[in-house]
């Protein structure tokens, strides 16, 4: 930033593809530029917002794996939590300490009154936890697989008899929720790298939707897929809330957390550095905590 001062002649500011202004760089502060960065009028709330959350469904104290440290917060009933941080700050890691994917050093995790400590995908998923992660690709599907079976992975003792899998049984488990969460595809048949990124986020979306957790743990869920596809998941999460699940969403984008969380919880270098209020919290007090240089040990 200093460097676009000292070099620059005039500043241009954009965001989300439109310009918000352009200033004499002679004229303008490093404040100024960042809050034409991240100031906007949000868009409505959620709907979901305007219902109060019920009692906690998930109890984290103290969690330290060798990547977060001293992580703790509660999760209520038809609560959406927002996760925020900057790259590195943890919010992956603490997916990963909850799904049994790192060993955790100390800490519990309560589940529906129920001590719990995950050491595989197989336990949390036994416990009530699902795990959508930041890479589709990568971590969550299997490219070379259809729709159908990429829906039904997590859960196949449910459609396997004497050693075969029953595919009719899983084509008529699946296709009401993709219908529900409005899937484009030929037929639920096709390879899923045939899909666009948007689709392709509603079928691992689905796989989760068809094992039914108590807590879903959404990783940057909405990231490179188009509005119509953002829009449609946002639904999904509203859904969730109202039948009582415990959503915990990470992002990048602040504007998307305090538009459709109740509360932000916010991590630093793999610390929690504050947890508040997105009805009236703002993008600078969540960076402010984001950014911190000192923590206390």
């Amino acid at each position: 930033m200093k460097e676009i001062l000292e070099i620059a002649d005039r500043v241009t500011v954009l965001r989300d593809g439109a310009t918000v202004g352009t200033r004499e760089a002679r004229q303008v502060t490093i404040d100024e530029i960042i809050t034409m960065m991240v100031g906007r009028e949000l868009a409505a709330r959620s709907a979901n917002l305007e219902s109060e959350p019920g009692a906690v469904i998930l109890d984290v104290k103290g969690l330290h794996t060798s990547k977060i440290e001293d992580v703790s917060f509660e999760l209520h009933r038809g609560e959406v939590l927002g996760i925020a941080g900057l790259v590195g700050a943890g919010k992956s890691e603490l997916g990963a300490a909850l799904f049994g994917l790192d060993r955790l050093k100390s800490g519990t995790i309560r589940l529906n009154d129920r001590d719990i400590r995950p050491a595989s995908p197989r336990q949390a998923i036994r416990a009530g936890f699902g795990l959508l992660p930041e890479d589709r690709k990568l971590e969550g599907l299997m490219m070379q697989m259809s729709v159908r079976e990429n829906t039904t992975i997590a859960a196949l003792s449910r459609f396997q008899r004497l050693g075969f899998i029953e595919k009719e049984q899983e084509s008529k488990e699946s296709e009401p929720i993709h219908r529900r969460i409005c899937l484009r595809a030929a037929s639920d048949r096709v390879s899923v790298d045939t899909l666009s990124g948007g689709n392709q986020q509603k079928v691992l979306f689905s796989k989760w939707l068809l094992v039914n957790p108590d807590v879903f743990f959404l990783d940057d869920p909405t990231r490179g897929i188009d509005v119509g596809g953002k829009q449609d998941l946002y639904h999904i999460i509203q859904e969730l809330t109202k039948q009582g699940k415990g959503i915990i969403f990470v992002s990048s984008e602040l504007p998307e957390l305090l538009q459709h969380c109740h509360r932000i919880l916010v991590l630093c270098e793999g610390r929690c550095t504050g947890i508040v209020d997105a009805r009236s919290a703002t993008q600078e007090q969540i960076m402010a905590l984001a950014t911190a240089q000192s923590l206390t040990k």
